[in-house]
Protein backbone atom coordinates (compact mmCIF):
# COMPACT_ATOMS: atom_id res chain seq x y z
CA UNK A 1 0.00 0.00 0.00
CA UNK A 2 1.14 3.51 -0.86
CA UNK A 3 1.36 6.07 1.79
CA UNK A 4 0.14 9.52 1.01
CA UNK A 5 0.42 12.42 2.98
CA UNK A 6 -2.75 13.75 4.09
CA UNK A 7 -1.95 17.50 4.50
CA UNK A 8 0.11 17.30 0.99
CA UNK A 9 -3.39 19.15 -0.42
CA UNK A 10 -2.32 21.99 2.35
CA UNK A 11 0.99 22.19 1.37
CA UNK A 12 0.47 22.55 -2.53
CA UNK A 13 -1.74 25.84 -1.67
CA UNK A 14 1.40 27.59 0.04
CA UNK A 15 3.43 29.49 -2.39
CA UNK A 16 7.02 29.25 -2.58
CA UNK A 17 9.68 31.42 -0.42
CA UNK A 18 11.77 33.65 -2.05
CA UNK A 19 15.18 34.14 -1.36
CA UNK A 20 15.69 34.81 2.07
CA UNK A 21 15.78 38.90 2.62
CA UNK A 22 15.83 39.29 6.35
CA UNK A 23 13.17 42.28 7.73
CA UNK A 24 14.52 45.27 9.06
CA UNK A 25 13.67 48.06 11.17
CA UNK A 26 14.51 51.49 11.33
CA UNK A 27 14.42 54.15 13.70
CA UNK A 28 15.66 58.18 13.65
CA UNK A 29 16.46 60.28 16.38
CA UNK A 30 17.61 63.67 17.02
CA UNK A 31 21.02 62.34 17.18
CA UNK A 32 20.89 58.91 15.66
CA UNK A 33 19.82 56.40 13.03
CA UNK A 34 18.99 53.02 14.23
CA UNK A 35 19.14 49.97 11.88
CA UNK A 36 17.84 46.22 13.39
CA UNK A 37 17.69 43.35 11.29
CA UNK A 38 16.32 39.88 11.97
CA UNK A 39 18.86 37.52 11.43
CA UNK A 40 17.33 34.14 12.62
CA UNK A 41 20.36 31.03 12.47
CA UNK A 42 23.12 33.84 12.00
CA UNK A 43 26.25 34.92 14.02
CA UNK A 44 28.16 37.81 13.79
CA UNK A 45 30.30 35.86 11.84
CA UNK A 46 28.13 35.54 8.84
CA UNK A 47 27.71 38.85 8.54
CA UNK A 48 29.57 41.73 6.93
CA UNK A 49 28.90 45.33 7.39
CA UNK A 50 30.27 48.62 4.97
CA UNK A 51 29.52 52.10 4.68
CA UNK A 52 30.60 53.04 0.57
CA UNK A 53 29.64 56.35 -0.58
CA UNK A 54 26.67 57.36 1.74
CA UNK A 55 25.36 53.72 1.86
CA UNK A 56 25.51 51.42 4.55
CA UNK A 57 25.21 47.56 3.34
CA UNK A 58 24.82 44.51 5.56
CA UNK A 59 25.63 41.07 3.68
CA UNK A 60 25.38 37.33 4.94
CA UNK A 61 23.92 34.41 3.83
CA UNK A 62 21.80 32.02 5.54
CA UNK A 63 22.82 28.29 4.57
CA UNK A 64 20.20 25.71 4.11
CA UNK A 65 21.15 22.54 6.57
CA UNK A 66 22.49 20.03 5.06
CA UNK A 67 20.73 16.66 5.32
CA UNK A 68 22.21 13.46 7.11
CA UNK A 69 22.40 10.47 4.61
CA UNK A 70 19.45 8.73 3.40
CA UNK A 71 16.81 12.05 4.43
CA UNK A 72 15.51 13.73 1.61
CA UNK A 73 13.05 16.80 2.33
CA UNK A 74 9.67 16.61 1.84
CA UNK A 75 8.30 20.05 2.35
CA UNK A 76 10.26 23.14 3.08
CA UNK A 77 9.00 26.61 3.43
CA UNK A 78 12.34 28.61 5.44
CA UNK A 79 14.28 30.83 2.93
CA UNK A 80 18.20 30.47 2.88
CA UNK A 81 20.06 32.25 0.33
CA UNK A 82 22.93 35.34 0.21
CA UNK A 83 21.37 38.17 1.11
CA UNK A 84 22.57 42.63 0.77
CA UNK A 85 20.29 45.16 2.68
CA UNK A 86 21.25 48.85 1.93
CA UNK A 87 20.11 51.99 3.65
CA UNK A 88 21.11 55.44 2.38
CA UNK A 89 22.81 57.45 5.39
CA UNK A 90 22.99 61.15 4.64
CA UNK A 91 26.10 62.71 4.31
CA UNK A 92 29.31 62.98 6.56
CA UNK A 93 28.05 60.20 8.75
CA UNK A 94 31.64 58.62 10.39
CA UNK A 95 32.03 55.34 9.58
CA UNK A 96 34.01 54.43 12.77
CA UNK A 97 31.35 55.87 14.96
CA UNK A 98 28.95 53.81 14.01
CA UNK A 99 28.24 50.49 16.38
CA UNK A 100 26.70 47.19 15.64
CA UNK A 101 25.98 44.35 17.84
CA UNK A 102 24.35 41.13 17.58
CA UNK A 103 22.61 39.37 19.85
CA UNK A 104 20.10 36.15 19.43
CA UNK A 105 20.05 36.56 16.09
CA UNK A 106 18.95 40.20 16.12
CA UNK A 107 21.73 42.59 14.57
CA UNK A 108 21.59 46.19 15.84
CA UNK A 109 23.26 49.12 13.88
CA UNK A 110 23.65 52.95 15.53
CA UNK A 111 24.41 55.40 13.21
CA UNK A 112 25.66 58.41 14.65
CA UNK A 113 24.08 61.59 12.47
CA UNK A 114 26.73 63.77 11.18
CA UNK A 115 26.94 67.01 13.34
CA UNK A 116 25.62 69.08 10.22
CA UNK A 117 22.19 67.53 10.86
CA UNK A 118 21.56 67.70 14.53
CA UNK A 119 18.85 69.71 15.80
CA UNK A 120 20.03 72.93 17.50
CA UNK A 121 18.56 75.32 19.73
CA UNK A 122 18.55 79.27 19.21
CA UNK A 123 18.27 81.63 21.70
CA UNK A 124 16.23 84.39 21.75
CA UNK A 125 17.70 87.81 23.35
CA UNK A 126 15.30 90.33 24.82
CA UNK A 127 16.11 93.96 26.26
CA UNK A 128 19.83 94.42 27.38
CA UNK A 129 20.78 90.56 25.68
CA UNK A 130 19.96 92.15 22.85
CA UNK A 131 22.11 92.68 19.80
CA UNK A 132 21.59 96.05 17.32
CA UNK A 133 20.80 94.69 13.68
CA UNK A 134 22.92 96.53 11.39
CA UNK A 135 20.82 98.40 8.66
CA UNK A 136 22.11 98.84 5.37
CA UNK A 137 20.84 102.23 4.24
CA UNK A 138 20.93 103.04 0.39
Amino acid sequence: MLWTDPFAPLFAQVPRTPAFLPPADVTVSDGDLVLTLDLPGLTADDVSIELVDGVLTVRGERKRPHLAEGTSWVQFERAFGSFARRIAVPKGVDADAIMASMDNGVLSLIVPKPERLKPKTIDIASGAERKEFETATA
